[in-house]
């Protein structure tokens, strides 16, 4: 992984959609907002050049907003997220690239570099959305974060939990795999917990699918990420005891 999405996955967060695929799966990983600073946040520790709109705070805002989501107040959460949107789209009025946010660098003559605290309030209204049942409006919001920072391996991972519960079976496989593509793959390094998430996903999915010796594969390979994974050792048990009685 580079430097740029080194930084990204620092401050990544961690969203756990709520429900579970299939009965008795080991997979149902449950919800938690961590006390951990989002992307642009961290990135602006490494950026030193002013801001164009000094009297903004993109990521003052998107920090509120998720302190608003641990105190339980989504709707609220959602008001202070969109006014980083809203900022954006004003900013950037009549311009039809598309976005993209990075840390540093510029964007191709095709696209525009936006803060990346605008993925942050997309993701974070993604998230603020699922927790009031909203998950219709949620998908939006996560399509565009993923879509936005096509190098984050942790939205991509979110966006296809979506469609896991929507038992999307299919989709949300292929949101997985985009997650294990770009992901880092040093099986010790700082990433190592989202490329694990990346191949239980995609396991999940085979399972799901009756594609058991793939599974059986993926969630193996997940233990070198995470060797004492309980997720990926009970599903290695649900799978074999499914074989054994051929379903």
């Amino acid at each position: 992984m580079n430097a740029r999405n080194a930084l990204v996955f620092t401050g990544a967060m961690s969203l756990f959609f709520a429900g579970t695929a299939h009965a008795g799966s080991a997979e149902a990983e449950g919800r938690a907002v961590a006390a951990i600073a989002p992307v642009a946040l961290v990135a602006a520790a490494f950026e030193h050049a002013a801001p164009a709109n000094a009297g903004f705070d993109a990521s003052a805002h998107v920090e509120q907003g998720f302190n608003l989501i641990r105190r339980g107040k989504q709707a609220q959460a959602v008001k202070m997220f969109d006014q980083v949107i809203a900022h954006t789209d004003q900013q950037l009025y009549g311009d039809n690239r598309g976005r993209l946010c990075r840390v540093g660098g510029t964007a191709a003559d095709s696209s525009v570099s936006v803060d990346p605290a605008v993925c942050d309030a997309h993701f974070g209204k993604g998230f603020a959305l699922i927790d009031m049942g909203r998950g219709d409006l949620a998908e939006a919001e996560l399509r565009k974060a993923s879509q936005m920072a096509p190098g984050n391996a942790h939205f991509a991972n979110e966006y296809a939990e979506l469609f896991k519960s929507r038992r999307d079976w299919q989709q949300s496989y292929d949101g997985f795999a985009q997650a294990w593509s770009v992901v880092d793959k040093a099986t010790t390094g700082p990433d190592a917990s989202v490329a694990a998430r990346a191949l239980r996903g995609m396991g999940f999915n085979k399972a799901a699918m009756g594609k058991f010796d793939e599974a059986q594969q993926l969630y193996t390979q997940s233990l070198q990420y995470e060797p004492k994974s309980e997720i990926a050792q009970a599903e290695l048990g649900n799978i074999a005891r499914r074989k054994a009685i051929g379903s």
